[in-house]
């Protein structure tokens, strides 16, 4: 029969632990930063003209360039955009711009869906596009979702696509458009959010407007003072500054990365110590930031590909092609690639195509782009070699078609291989895309290859950890616990969370000391989640307050008050729960995962047609969503309107993602009424893409039993015996069937 209800109740804690989850170099290099110098206790930001007197080449260097331009006044000099009593439409709704006097304003819809004038205060970039900043209540600065085109001068929708209503997240006026949690830490320099959770208000601060020369290098006040007045240091040694021209290729790349790459926020505040992993979680190769193969697909920021290119691994990073003062690159064309690639590459013999045109320079072939915020062209620095036979084998998208886009996939890879021989060069993404289309034990491959970039380890161990796993695959996996990459570290301890038949609490605990905050509220997290009662420890409690800061730093994130109320659950404050949840709604309408959870909370108060209609309204979202079809399958079940049931869980089979305990309740439900062929039919669609799904092959063996398919039984228990060789029903079941 069926799950009975506590099995039912199972499922959903396990539903919501899943829900959770799906948002090869040295330990040494994360080695703990002791606050041994006077960087910031006793130090204060000077601003850039400060910096000119000694510095006056970088100075000049930096000053009109894109940090210097990040965010300005709104005035006469800043603004670019025309003003001039002009007027823009886009898909339905009127931007009217003009002057009042010296201030510049827009009529257009606001938050209540009515017209009103919005005065602009800040000017946000400059090119190819510059936006506007609004002020609004609660100490909130939104920004325009039209924007200013400097190149073509004219205004454009970011979003010409998507029909944005006032009271979505996506409408200028709704959270993707917030600046002090969107844009603010890497637009100004010093960024204190100053988000208060209970009031829901911004009381936002930063020392200076732009991205100073203080941004990047820290606050300078005792740098200043030694030079100023060197007599009273004696024989003291300089300040360090945060960045310096001393730093090793990868430890500035991880400095940039604070702001050049796609992350989430740990701390309230970025304090100028430790590393990036101390105040930032990087996102993995996942979509939709990502291709399956880890090229750039969302906007990502560039950290997160260009760790992955042999480029770093070798000791190249950011300054090697980029003036880090003006932004610009060094050289033009092939020439950049040149200071350290030999010159053959520069010739028809190597890429295959007319010299001196566009389609000879290696930019092209290497670097493929994407356009990003309608207008801006930004390149994959991954620097990967183009693979068409993956696109060919898995539909990734490939340089040579984005150039030859009247051709096919097999087409350039017939030409790749015409050109360079049938062998490609080793690659992660083989394994990693191999993974995504049903091996297994390829995820494992790319983790246990430490030659791998860490980032990709850590994608595979997320992607691995979502299989069914037996106990071995499991207790392999968490060695990895102990891996010199924090990224590693960290995924393994989130994957440890989904193995609910296994207490990992011994292999997780040590991790509370880790080097890196990171893995220190992963770990911390983990004995929430699994309420072990650890609060007298003190390991804990450090690692429990760094958690908490992480909560608190994103609860203006519809994510981040999901993630508040799964802490108040853990504790078992049902009322906090539902309030983050409701919360995390009204931040954002669409945010489903926090519906669907809430959803299941509202059932367990016995609040049952509340339940029906939050996961409803999923479905009208989100019609092609999966899990709210198979959590009222199981919701009509347990009510006993078995019809309803029989039909969410077929349409929950019918869905994305695939949910295996979907296709089990459902072939059972099917076995109920006797329909067994079936039955069959639809376990066999499960086993294509969970081969070795133990609860997917029992059932088929089950109906195996019913239709007298004996011998096929006989091979289905022996397979069932192979992953659970303890178990005594499948031996039983096997004696019989001989």
């Amino acid at each position: 029969m069926l799950n009975t209800k506590s099995n039912f109740l199972n499922k959903r804690i396990f539903l919501v632990l899943l829900l959770i989850l799906i948002i090869s170099c040295k330990k040494e290099q994360y080695k703990k930063v002791e606050k041994t110098n006077t960087l910031l206790s006793n130090n204060s930001f000077m601003g850039s003209e400060t910096c000119k007197t000694c510095h006056k080449k970088e100075f000049s260097a930096w000053q009109n360039s894109h940090h210097d331009l990040s965010m300005q006044v709104a005035d006469s000099t800043s603004v670019l955009g025309n003003f001039n009593n002009t007027t823009f439409q886009s898909k339905g709704i009127k931007y009217h711009f003009f002057k009042k006097g010296n201030d510049f304003y827009v009529n257009t819809e606001g938050e209540e869906g009515m017209y009103q004038d919005y005065k602009i205060t800040y000017t946000f970039g400059v090119t190819p596009l510059q936006q506007y900043l609004i002020d609004f209540k609660n100490g909130k600065k939104q920004c325009l979702l039209v924007a200013w085109d400097a190149k073509q001068q004219k205004w454009y929708d970011l979003q010409p696509k998507l029909k944005v209503t006032h009271n979505d997240w996506l409408h200028w006026t709704g959270g993707s458009m917030t600046w002090n949690n969107m844009c603010a830490d890497c637009h100004s320099t010093n960024l204190h959010k100053n988000y208060d959770n209970t009031t829901q208000q911004y009381n936002t601060t930063f020392s200076i407007i732009n991205v100073s020369c203080e941004a990047c290098h820290g606050p300078s006040s005792t740098h200043v003072d030694y030079y100023q007045n060197n007599e009273k240091y004696k024989d003291k040694k300089p300040p360090k500054l945060y960045m310096d021209t001393l730093m090793a290729s990868k430890e500035l790349v991880q400095k940039c990365a604070r702001c050049h790459s796609r992350r989430s926020q740990l701390t309230n505040y970025f304090d100028y110590q430790g590393h990036y992993l101390d105040h930032y979680n990087p996102s993995k190769m996942i979509e939709p930031v990502y291709e399956l193969d880890g090229q750039i697909k969302d906007e990502d920021y560039v950290y997160g590909s260009f760790v992955q290119s042999k480029m770093y691994h070798n000791g190249v990073s950011c300054k090697d092609c980029h003036n880090v003062h003006s932004l610009q690159l060094k050289k033009q064309g092939n020439a950049l690639c040149l200071q350290c690639h030999a010159p053959k590459y520069n010739t028809p013999s190597h890429h295959f195509h007319k010299q001196n045109t566009k389609a000879s320079l290696c930019v092209n072939c290497h670097m493929a782009g994407k356009t990003y915020m309608g207008i801006d062209f930004r390149r994959d620095h991954s620097f990967r070699i183009p693979r068409p036979d993956q696109s060919v084998s898995y539909g990734t998208p490939n340089a040579c078609n984005q150039c030859h886009t009247d051709k096919s996939a097999s087409w350039a890879s017939k030409n790749i291989q015409k050109w360079y021989g049938k062998h490609r060069p080793e690659h992660f993404s083989d394994n990693l895309l191999a993974g995504y289309h049903g091996d297994k034990k390829a995820f494992y491959e790319v983790i246990s290859n430490k030659k791998n970039p860490e980032i990709i380890r850590a994608t595979a161990v997320t992607q691995y950890a979502n299989q069914t796993l037996t106990q071995d695959e499991i207790n392999e996996l968490l060695h990895y616990v102990a891996d010199a990459s924090a990224l590693v570290r960290n995924e393994v301890i989130l994957a440890a969370n989904k193995f609910n038949s296994f207490d990992a609490a011994k292999i997780v605990e040590p991790l509370l000391l880790d080097t890196v905050r990171l893995v220190r509220i992963s770990a911390a997290r983990y004995f929430n989640i699994k309420n072990r009662g650890i609060f007298d420890n003190a390991k804990y409690k450090k690692a429990w307050q760094e958690y908490k800061e992480e909560l608190t730093a994103n609860a203006d994130f519809a994510s981040g008050q999901h993630q508040l109320a799964l802490y108040y659950q853990t504790l078992g404050d049902v009322t906090a729960a539902i309030n983050a949840y409701e919360k995390a709604l009204k931040i954002d309408n669409y945010y489903n995962r926090a519906r669907i959870n809430l959803a299941l909370l509202e059932y367990n108060q016995g609040h049952q047609k509340k339940a029906e209609e939050l996961y409803l309204k999923v479905i009208e979202q989100e019609p092609e969503y999966s899990y709210p079809y198979f959590m009222l399958g199981l919701l009509y079940n347990e009510t006993g309107n078995a019809e309803k049931s029989l039909k969410y869980l077929a349409l929950a089979c019918d869905k994305q993602p695939v949910i295996p305990r979907a296709f089990y309740n459902y072939a059972l439900k099917l076995q109920e009424n006797k329909a067994y062929k079936k039955s069959l039919e639809i376990i066999e669609k499960a086993l294509k893409q969970y081969p070795f799904d133990e609860g997917l092959l029992y059932v088929k063996l089950l109906g195996q039993i019913k239709t007298n398919q004996q011998k096929n039984a006989y091979n289905t228990c022996i397979i069932l015996l192979q992953i659970s060789p303890e178990n005594t029903n499948y031996q039983k079941i096997l004696d019989n069937l001989k």
